[in-house]
């Protein structure tokens, strides 16, 4: 069974000994706690700050009011919690007994409530499970953009849609403003490849990926790098959002957005050319017609 133990003291016990004592104290009680170690009994434990650096919340005419110090107005005050593992209360109470510190104050001696606790470790266990398949799921998420943009500079229309949802909606940075499903959309790259110069590559910067359970977003920057490099593709970034839903085990894109910024002042695309950069165009220049 596991016990927490709560040992408690005072200023009046703990102030009047020297440093020196004060440190054989705590020797004494280490020394005590490793032998805890040795027998398998100690499980954990904090030593507290004093009394005064204590704060307590309380629900006062319906709201919560913080005050300094510890909740009980006693002269003792909570010193250190020890976490311990005994066959039952009898072998706690011999066992805490021995410990040094119960010359410095009493020891309240509490059993842990084992069921509650192993609803709070089971929910540990769910949130680092959630926590490793983020993880897992982010690293799966950039290999399929870079899997993306391998095919897109070999200009493999089936490998550019491969990972995309049959009924995947595309807003693209071109007209038309909405093209869906995953056959139509290969239609659109078969249409504007030509105009890509011979060599390219595809760069993806500041990506983003958000992802919880089957869901996930990715949004950041992607531009070409052509060769020649004065060639109009490579102009400007494009912001993209992606959105991506776990299917049958495999993610795969629901929608995409492709856009660049205009200026409404004359309906002027305005060129990402420095992403670093969070310029914007001086509206006064120019008057709406």
């Amino acid at each position: 069974m596991k016990f927490v133990c709560m040992g408690f003291t005072s200023d009046a016990i703990w102030d009047n000994k020297t440093e020196a004592e004060q440190l054989q104290a705590m020797e004494e009680c280490f020394a005590y706690d490793d032998e805890l170690r040795r027998k398998g009994q100690f499980i954990g434990g904090e030593a507290l700050q004093a009394a005064q650096n204590a704060v307590t919340l309380q629900i006062q005419n319906g709201a919560v009011a913080v005050t300094d110090g510890p909740y009980a107005e006693t002269k003792e005050y909570l010193g250190g919690i020890l976490l311990l593992e005994a066959r039952d209360m009898n072998q706690a109470i011999a066992t805490m007994s021995q410990h040094p510190g119960v010359k410095y104050g009493p020891f309240e001696i509490r059993p842990a409530d084992e069921t509650i606790n192993a609803l709070i470790k089971e929910r540990d266990n769910l949130a680092k499970k959630d926590s490793v398949n983020s993880e897992t799921a982010e690293a799966e998420i950039r290999e399929l953009i870079a899997n993306w943009s391998k095919a897109l500079e070999a200009k493999d229309v089936e490998g550019l849609t491969a990972d995309y949802a049959p009924d995947a909606v595309l807003f693209d940075a071109i007209p038309p403003y909405k093209t869906q499903g995953v056959e139509n959309i290969k239609q659109l790259w078969q249409n504007c490849l030509p105009y890509f110069p011979e060599q390219f590559k595809s760069e993806h910067r500041d990506l983003n990926i958000q992802v919880d359970g089957d869901l996930a977003f990715v949004h950041g920057l992607h531009h070409f790098v052509p060769t020649p490099a004065d060639h109009p593709s490579g102009t400007t970034w494009m912001r993209i959002t992606v959105c991506y839903r776990r299917i049958a085990g495999a993610w795969k894109v629901t929608h995409e957005h492709v856009s660049i910024p205009f200026n409404p002042m004359n309906n002027q695309a305005w060129m990402i050319t420095d992403p670093a950069k969070l310029d914007s165009p001086d509206y006064g220049e120019v008057s709406p017609s």
